[in-house]
């Protein structure tokens, strides 16, 4: 199980998974935040990105991120139908909702060899399951589907805060307002809006004040990466 963030020290790496549909930009981001333009593959096709990957971000020499690019979510609808279909652990009735999905998604994931039609989406669970924050990519272009609510459904299951970021705004403006209704429709109000393909340090500070909003006990912490960004 994930180490909650009291059982972590305050100056122990983030853990930041960078989470979405295939094909939104999230290899693309990290490529940004890393400014390092060869992380991971970027194609223009469906599922680029098969595996977990991980690169960190240092300050002076020393990890104060991990950035975790996990495949693209590809059948959410029928990925929550299966969850919501699998019993109930015997005492999650008596935990909190947060616990009662976490409780849920281990569950699913211990039974991974009969859902082998999921095995790209378990790997991102997994992943969500031993991360601090996720970032949930969303390509603007697109409309407000029901397979995107239910991405943000089953993400949330993990029961830790989760932070938009809203790609391509600059061609599609016209639906940032349509997602952000979307995402208060799941108490989703730390959004950030960032062009993962073109560097721009305000939209990259924002970010981090962001994870400071959603990690108050980090927040010095986070602070450190942003001065030394600065610089």
């Amino acid at each position: 199980m994930q180490a909650t963030e009291t059982d972590k020290t305050n100056e122990s790496p983030l853990a930041l998974a960078v989470v979405g549909h295939a094909n939104t930009g999230k290899t693309s981001l990290i490529r940004t935040l890393l400014r390092h333009s060869h992380f991971g593959r970027v194609e223009n096709a469906m599922g680029t990105t098969r595996h977990v990957e991980m690169a960190s971000l240092l300050v002076e020499g020393q990890v104060v991120v991990r950035l975790f690019d996990t495949p693209g979510l590809e059948d959410s609808m029928a990925l929550k139908a299966t969850l919501d279909s699998q019993p109930e652990m015997n005492n999650q009735a008596r935990v909190s909702r947060a616990h009662a999905g976490r409780a849920k998604l281990v569950g699913f994931i211990e039974k991974v060899s009969q859902f082998p039609e999921f095995e790209q989406e378990i790997k991102v669970l997994k992943q969500a399951l031993h991360s601090d924050v996720l970032l949930y990519v969303v390509d603007v272009r697109e409309p407000v589907l029901g397979k995107y609510r239910d991405e943000i459904a089953v993400l949330s299951m993990a029961g830790i805060p989760i932070i938009p970021v809203f790609n391509f705004i600059a061609i599609a403006k016209e639906n940032l307002a349509y997602w952000q209704t979307a995402m208060a429709e799941f108490n989703l109000h730390a959004v950030v809006a960032f062009d993962t393909v073109a560097f721009d340090f305000e939209a990259e500070k924002r970010l981090y004040q962001k994870l400071q909003s959603v990690l108050e006990a980090r927040y010095d912490f986070i602070q450190q990466l942003i001065d030394h960004r600065l610089n």
